[in-house]
């Protein structure tokens, strides 16, 4: 039987925290309804389902990188270098750790044992190595919406408005629905980021007191309310386990492997730790004084700032170290071991990492962005409708109006670093050329835990005659999150998904299917999505000038741009006159295997990392049965194709434009089979004879949900 004081420690642990029950009144009935039911296995739980359904939703292309950074590689190791997978320069010269994608192969290899233990057909076999991977990485992105909440909590209170607020905000974010459950490396950085700002203790930079406890290890505990406190030192020592997992030592140790490994994923995420650790190593001290001068009336001030040892006491700095020290050498140890399996030598992919992209200014080749993108581009995307509450957040955060009471220090010390870790990061960011918006992907859960404190305040608060005004408003931002999800998960770059979609379809069991894609370099997926080995492809490269100065880079052209420079130019001479029909087709591969004495793989048209061709066949590349091209070639490739058996087979909508010019009209698909091209034509037909805004729906449904 438990004893009373016992059974009161066990209900304060489990309670909300005494300052935080004058929220309860100003509580809107339903937010304190879903508060009171809910538990955070109830929370996890249903993140999880979210992100399942949000991921298996997903019906368009962002970035290559989902695919040649992740499930290329993964496809590669699970199923063997003559799998088909497309291996970039990135992994050719090792800048890329191997976690990442050995995660996936994983998922890869027990899904492939999984359809063979059921039977399933090709298709569903398809349909299971398509799903995997997004239910994956859904599981992953919904522990970054559960370790926001709870980070939230930790803030703010247990059951605080802001808690909710926070979890709310992550949940209907449209940038969160568009990019969280998709397999990029910044994704995977972004869960591990906040999972280990949940763990990080936030009170070592704060000046030590009196009242503070102490563990076992000679470390300050985390403030508690005096409440909890007292009631604590009733719980038996049978709970010691609990009471370890809880414990500061514990805690800075999963903290530091988490940031580690973030840190390999992608380098760059060091930076955020460095921000969090000078907080607590060290803090900045000033003073002034009037210096007299000469002729000069009432003299000169003058202000001097002294940096010194921070609020950490000399353990908690001697642990913090310490700690760093061994868990970010038992990571590198960990993925050096990783790497070595992966490449076949020792190698380290973050200083290679920086080498090329820094040092070679080799990231200027994929785009480069002005100065301030991350604070015109960056922030507006990654918040959208949530963009005014950030910077309130930030402000407040930074220049509090009145000097918080004692309880609530932790709190202003944990939102004032996140804001200082929020505006620094980027500005060192800005000082690369190549910017993209995933860069400050992990910084988006802080920047909604600081959005937390003012949307809270706007819409929870206590009812006033601008209720109604507030309730529209809200209706409005949820309504727009809605629509930009809607667009950018279903409509928006469709096309590339769904030309892979209608390829598979072609698939049989006795021919192979030769494909040519006359696009940008990753347009579209690869084998990730290709799946059956008997689609064999080749594409045009965009690999960066490793074989050049720097001085040549601003006049070197990869062979996508030498395509787009003259695309008949550059047909007549790497592939010659079109075929007529598929016979001549499979009559001219079958001489071209019989005179190379190898079966063709789809690999003669890559680039090795000195930008020299690999082909077979005299520099000439092979045609094959579908070209895929997007819609603003279709004029010039018809009229190259004209007398040809080329016919267009297919064609998919793209969205309303595109910023890269080559990659508008939607896409084409040209194919040598006759009953294809009749079918088409067919279909074509009569769908002009629906006419109208039927025949458009209609072409917009076809092309949403064809996968």
């Amino acid at each position: 039987m438990a004893s009373p004081a016992l059974s009161q420690a066990s209900t304060a642990f489990e309670s909300d925290p005494p300052q935080f029950h004058e929220h309860e009144k100003s509580q809107p009935r339903a937010l304190q309804h879903v508060k009171e039911a809910a538990t955070s296995q109830d929370i996890l739980l249903f993140l999880i389902a979210f992100r399942i359904l949000n991921a298996l939703s997903i019906r368009t292309f962002f970035q290559p990188d989902e695919y040649f950074q992740s499930l290329e590689p993964a496809w590669e190791i699970a199923f063997g270098p003559d799998s088909g997978a497309w291996i970039t320069w990135e992994w050719k010269n090792q800048l890329r750790s191997a976690i990442h994608p050995a995660l996936f192969a994983g998922v890869y290899w027990v899904s492939a044992e999984l359809s063979k233990l059921l039977q399933l057909t090709p298709y569903n076999h398809a349909e299971l190595l398509l799903a995997a991977p997004k239910v994956t990485q859904a599981v992953i992105a919904a522990f970054a919406d559960y370790y926001t909440w709870r980070l939230g909590e930790r803030m703010y209170g247990r059951g605080s408005n802001e808690a909710w607020a926070a979890l709310f905000l992550t949940v209907v974010s449209p940038w969160q629905w568009f990019v969280s459950t998709r397999t990029l490396s910044n994704c995977l950085e972004t869960t591990l980021t906040i999972v280990a700002l949940h763990q990080w203790p936030w009170h070592w930079s704060l000046d030590a007191t009196g009242d503070v406890g102490i563990d076992k290890y000679g470390l300050r505990e985390e403030p508690q309310p005096d409440q909890v406190r007292e009631l604590a030192k009733c719980v038996s020592e049978k709970d010691e386990v609990v009471r370890r997992a809880r414990s500061t030592a514990y805690r800075l140790c999963r903290c530091l492997l988490l940031a580690a490994v973030a840190c390999v994923l992608r380098p760059t995420n060091i930076l955020i730790w460095i921000c969090l650790a000078c907080f607590s190593l060290w803090k900045s001290s000033s003073r002034g004084r009037i210096l007299k001068l000469p002729r000069v009336e009432g003299g000169l001030w003058v202000n001097i700032t002294s940096i010194a040892h921070g609020p950490a006491t000399r353990r908690e700095r001697m642990v913090l170290v310490l700690e760093a020290v061994v868990c970010g050498s038992l990571v590198l140890a960990s993925s050096a071991i990783v790497d070595r399996l992966y490449y076949q030598q020792w190698t380290f992919p973050p200083l290679r990492f920086l080498y090329f992209n820094l040092a070679r200014s080799l990231s200027v080749h994929y785009g480069k962005n002005d100065w301030h993108y991350y604070l015109t581009q960056g922030y507006p995307l990654l918040l959208t409708t949530f963009l005014p509450f950030a910077l309130i957040g930030l402000y407040q955060s930074l220049f509090p109006q009145d000097s918080p009471p004692t309880q609530a220090l932790l709190t202003a010390n944990i939102k004032r670093q996140l804001a200082t870790t929020s505006i620094l990061v980027p500005f060192t960011l800005s000082f690369i050329s190549h910017k993209e918006v995933r860069f400050i992907y992990p910084l988006l859960p802080p920047l909604h835990l600081l959005s937390a404190k003012p949307f809270a305040t706007y819409f929870f608060s206590t009812p006033s005659k601008h209720t109604t005004r507030k309730r529209l408003l809200l209706t409005l931002i949820l309504t727009t999150n809605l629509l930009l999800a809607i667009f950018t998960t279903t409509l928006y770059q469709q096309a590339p998904l769904n030309t892979l979609a209608y390829l598979r379809s072609r698939t049989t069991n006795t021919h192979p299917i030769t494909i040519a894609f006359l696009t940008p370099c990753h347009s579209t997926p690869w084998r990730s999505h290709l799946i059956h080995p008997s689609l064999k492809a080749w594409a045009l490269t965009c690999e960066p000038p490793l074989h050049l100065p720097p001085s040549h880079h601003p006049t070197y052209r990869d062979e996508a741009d030498l395509f787009y420079h003259s695309p008949t130019h550059w047909l007549a001479q790497h592939l010659g006159r079109a075929p007529k029909n598929s016979n001549e087709q499979q009559l001219r591969l079958s001489a071209l295997e019989t005179a190379t004495g190898v079966a063709w793989d789809g690999k003669w048209a890559h680039v090795d990392e000195k930008g020299r061709e690999r082909e077979r066949d005299g520099g000439k590349k092979v045609w094959t049965g579908y070209l895929v091209a997007f819609g603003q070639l279709e004029g010039e490739l018809g009229r190259y194709l004209r007398g040809s058996g080329y016919g267009v087979c297919w064609r998919g909508w793209n969205g309303w434009g595109h910023e890269d010019w080559r990659r508008r009209g939607g896409m084409v698909v040209w194919c040598l089979d006759e009953g294809e091209k009749r079918a088409w034509r067919d279909e074509e037909r009569g769908r002009g004879e629906m006419g109208g805004w039927k025949g458009f729906v209609g072409k917009m449904t076809r092309g949403v949900w064809s996968l």
